[in-house]
């Protein structure tokens, strides 16, 4: 189903935006209306818009308002959860347009147009000592803050300090201190935190134009890696250097995962060779690194799961006694190797070479956030899920792996399923040219896909059995039927005030 524009509305759009930034071509509408998983209710676009201004978006706004036309604000769409998939015909707003980055080094923030990708704001802040007090999600060669600050991945948004959000009738509000007349960005708490608001939304209140992000001074760290027999040694540690806030951050992975890791192909493997090298200090240090690289690589295959941390402090020797905590936590049951990987991922912190298996299988994640005290039992219980239905995903094909990782007062947990199957446009568009031509023409995998679509529907609701929440919620993860009558209802209404005939990205979270 799909209804085209009229040519009064064609017409209007092209008076606002200009002709080639109306998009009307079967490609560009196909990429705009997918994400990396499968979702056979997916409407295809009416067309695509990329505003290049404020005022563009707003004027536009005002159009679709008027004609009563469904908005999709999209940044890269690198989603799994429908979360810029259009269910309904209506209009994609691409806001790639929205690059630019404007740094205040003095009062710690740069204010970064949403289609900003995290790549771009860490080169232009790295020259100065700093970078972004706020953690972005390792697709940030491609993933832009906007998306970030939308979905609310890779998990807590508290160093957005203020927006700028164009509204579904076109109004452009800001929120922050930058709210108030005659004041700059410098601080998110002005009154009621409005910033809040349109952070985790899914696009379902606004169009993000922009976006105020705290910066921290680039502090020395140090990394150590750990090797577990078994997941709940690992979930012990690392549970226990959460709550004694031992690490600034960490992540493990099951030995599948880590082959994955380990299996790049050429001009990857030289681009975090080449990251490694130029990250060390001295000749000596960038040889120990190369030799560490081939020597780590090995140790992670040999390891059931392997666990890495990274503490950041003021100088390196508080990093190094702060690391020596971390350590006499994680060697109680479980045995130090080399840590190229935590070293591989400051030196080359973006990448989304993962968005595929490294032969070119489909990959599709689901992820659980839990309380600390409730972390290793869901744990136990997604194994044994798994576990039961093994001979049935290896029948199609299907294997899966696991990241485990805390930046806060919680575990992440993620299974993630790799089967071989037909890649749509989405990925082939963000595949180098070699993996391009290795990995197209493949047959669909139908068995498979509804095999993987049952299994995150079942350890979803495993998730739930324990108290997880999630980020990216979109159209997967459930909201607003999780919430108190008396939430549901607040949140029902803010929709409506904001959105009164619904044609804001309908459906997400939930919202009609």
């Amino acid at each position: 189903m799909n209804n085209p524009l009229s040519s009064e509305v064609i017409d209007e759009l092209i008076d606002v935006l200009g002709k080639d930034n109306l998009l009307m071509d079967q490609l560009s509408r196909e990429l705009a209306s997918s994400d990396i998983f499968l979702w056979p209710e997916a409407v295809l676009a009416q067309a695509v818009l990329r505003p290049e201004t404020t005022e563009q978006l707003s004027k536009a706004l005002v159009i679709l308002s008027k004609y009563k036309i469904p908005i999709v604000p999209r940044g890269a769409g690198l989603s799994y959860t429908a979360s810029v998939v259009p269910f309904v015909p209506g209009i994609v707003i691409d806001c790639r347009n929205f690059n630019q980055i404007e740094i205040n080094a003095a009062d710690m923030y740069a204010v970064v147009g949403a289609g900003t990708t995290w790549e771009a704001l860490a080169d232009a802040v790295k020259p100065l000592g700093l970078r972004a007090a706020q953690i972005s999600p390792i697709s940030g060669s491609h993933s832009t803050v906007g998306g970030t600050a939308s979905q609310n991945i890779p998990g807590g948004l508290e160093h957005f300090i203020g927006l700028t959000v164009a509204l579904p009738d076109g109004s452009i509000i800001q929120t922050g201190s930058a709210s108030q007349i005659g004041n700059n960005s410098f601080s998110r708490y002005c009154g009621p935190d409005l910033t809040g608001l349109f952070l985790g939304d899914c696009g379902a209140f606004g169009v993000k134009v922009s976006l105020v992000v705290r910066l921290t001074v680039d502090r020395p760290a140090c990394f150590s890696s750990f090797q577990f027999k078994t997941a709940s040694d690992m979930m012990d540690a690392l549970i226990t250097l959460r709550q004694r806030e031992l690490v600034s951050r960490a992540f493990s992975m099951d030995q599948l995962k880590a082959k994955s890791s380990s299996k790049v192909d050429a001009e990857e493997a030289l681009k975090i060779v080449k990251a490694v090298a130029s990250d060390a200090s001295s000749i000596l240090n960038r040889v120990k690194n190369l030799a560490h690289l081939a020597l780590g690589r090995n140790e992670l295959l040999k390891s059931n799961w392997s666990l890495h941390l990274t503490t950041e402090a003021l100088t390196t020797e508080i990093a190094n006694a702060q690391m020596d905590l971390a350590r006499e936590v994680c060697i109680k049951n479980g045995l130090e190797i080399d840590n190229f990987v935590p070293k591989t991922m400051r030196a080359k912190p973006y990448s989304i070479r993962g968005m595929v298996g490294p032969d070119g299988e489909r990959w599709v994640p689901i992820h659980g956030v839990l309380p600390l005290s409730k972390a290793n039992e869901c744990m136990q219980a997604l194994q044994a899920a798994l576990k039961d239905k093994q001979s049935m995903l290896q029948s199609v094909g299907v294997s899966y792996s696991w990241i485990i990782s805390t930046i806060g007062a919680y575990i992440t947990i993620e299974p993630m399923f790799y089967w071989m199957d037909q890649l749509d446009e989405i990925h082939i568009t963000n595949l180098s040219p070699r993996n391009q031509n290795r990995f197209s023409g493949r047959k669909v995998n139908q068995p498979a896909r509804d095999l993987v679509r049952e299994m995150r529907e079942h350890l979803r609701l495993i998730m739930g059995e324990f108290g997880a929440v999630h980020t990216q919620m979109g159209r997967f993860y459930p909201y607003l039927n999780l919430l108190t009558p008396d939430s549901k209802d607040f949140v029902e209404r803010i929709k409506k005030a904001l959105d009164p005939n619904g044609l804001m990205n309908p459906g997400v979270l939930g919202l009609s």
